[in-house]
């Protein structure tokens, strides 16, 4: 007797053909603006990290190719001090981005010298003017042939 009302309480509830009312149209559209939000949120920081791991990468690349021609220089032209460049890299057409490199030569000895390249870079926050830019360093020592 207690399946027969069950069943029959069942199928008075699929037969109701009142719909949804405005309160549960409105509750669910609420939480669909809850969970978009958290989407779109969540797509601004991989699209931040990713820009930032490019801006990095592209860092590390420049550091590599200034130790290479610094490598390259004849040791007796190495000279003892810092110069500074700037070189300018342009990421999915936004804008051009600067970098300013700086190679330090540091005479250890008669036949050694200390090679070190600083590669400096901008960010959102991450600025000179903050005084906390984005940097990558190398250092390689130099030996006479």
């Amino acid at each position: 007797m207690i399946k027969e009302q069950q069943v029959e309480q069942m199928m008075n509830a699929l037969q109701n053909k009142k719909g949804l009312t405005l309160v549960e149209v409105m509750i669910a559209l609420v939480v669909l603006l809850v969970v978009s939000l958290a989407l779109m949120q969540t797509a601004l920081v991989s699209i931040d990290s990713n820009m930032t791991n490019i801006l990095r990468d592209e860092a590390v690349g420049i550091a590599e190719m200034r130790m290479n021609e610094a490598r390259n220089i004849p040791f007796d032209n190495l000279v003892a001090g810092a110069s500074v460049g700037t070189v300018w890299r342009n990421f999915r057409n936004i804008a051009n981005f600067q970098y300013t490199v700086t190679r330090t030569v540091t005479d250890l000895n008669s036949d050694n010298k200390q090679v070190n390249i600083t590669v400096i870079w901008e960010w959102k926050e991450n600025t000179v003017a903050n005084g906390n830019p984005l940097t990558h360093s190398i250092t390689s020592i130099v030996r006479r042939p």
